[in-house]
């Protein structure tokens, strides 16, 4: 894992996460997320990878910074302020190809025994994460490694094969006592119990239903937000990422509130391909 990339990983046997799909029902039928009906669909899937693939046993999961110099903070004064994993090339296009390394150096070439998946497949890839020892699910909803923090993106490789052994769930919480993300979210949009209300959360609005688009004056996100993770002391802590391929290629600061109060989808799509931030352009 390591040598396609990887900066943390685990296995994971294959099983029904019961206790995890009854939460997630819960949440989506509490109203959190009435938008984003790809959650609504394939649940079953989504808590046993045996329905992703025939014959499943093992999920290999995997996890790489993205952390840069932009990712704890903007200047206050700045309006116009970016998701730090979107000025890196697009990770699910990164994840696919680190993931098709693993699978190679593994010695599997039969596609009926893998299926690579990145966040757009229907797998609970948190409570996997947090299954395979890489870190706790925080107040944020986001995975927190002890060691990386919360800027990490998470790949996983299911497998027909079972594996020697298996890694131990992370069981420790490190956000006990601590209320920083609650506190910082510019519009409350994350509840006690480590649940997003989608409707609120400035990210979702502004990636997934492409709103907000040039709201410089509430909060000054154009794309994403990074509020819940900037006040992180465990991200204070973390190491900037060292994977060269999550290097960033947008510098945010380069563009002012009149830029992308007039850039056209055209440009936008031709400036910024190969990125996060084109889907921005593509609503």
């Amino acid at each position: 894992m390591a040598s396609a990339g990887f900066d943390a990983w685990g296995v994971v046997r294959v099983e029904k996460l019961s206790d995890a799909k009854e939460r997630f029902e819960e949440w989506l039928a509490e109203g959190n997320a009435p938008d984003l009906g790809y959650l609504h669909r394939n649940i079953d899937k989504r808590f046993d990878a045996s329905l992703l693939l025939e014959g499943a046993r093992s999920v290999v999961v995997g996890a790489v910074s993205y952390k840069n110099g932009f990712s704890m903070g903007y200047e206050a004064d700045c309006n116009t302020r970016i998701a730090s994993y979107a000025l890196a090339p697009d990770y699910h296009t990164m994840l696919k190809d680190m993931l098709r390394t693993v699978a190679a150096g593994l010695g599997i070439s039969d596609r009926k025994a893998v299926k690579i998946c990145v966040d757009s497949t229907p797998l609970a890839e948190k409570t996997l994460a947090r299954l395979a020892g890489i870190g706790w699910i925080g107040r944020n909803s986001l995975i927190i490694s002890p060691r990386l923090g919360s800027f990490i993106v998470l790949g996983a490789l299911v497998l027909t094969e079972e594996c020697d052994s298996y890694s131990a769930p992370y069981e420790e919480d490190g956000c006990v006592g601590c209320g920083r993300c609650l506190l910082r979210c510019p519009t409350g949009a994350i509840s006690p119990n480590r649940a997003i209300n989608t409707t609120l959360c400035i990210s979702n609005r502004t990636v997934e239903l492409g709103s907000e688009s040039a709201d410089f004056d509430t909060h000054g996100w154009i794309f994403g937000c990074d509020e819940c993770q900037t006040c992180c002391p465990h991200n204070a802590t973390a190491p900037l990422h060292v994977n060269p391929r999550f290097d960033t290629l947008i510098n945010p600061t380069d563009y002012d509130s009149t830029f992308w109060a007039n850039i056209t989808p055209e440009e936008g799509k031709t400036l910024f391909e190969g990125t996060p931030l084109v889907r921005k352009f593509k609503k």
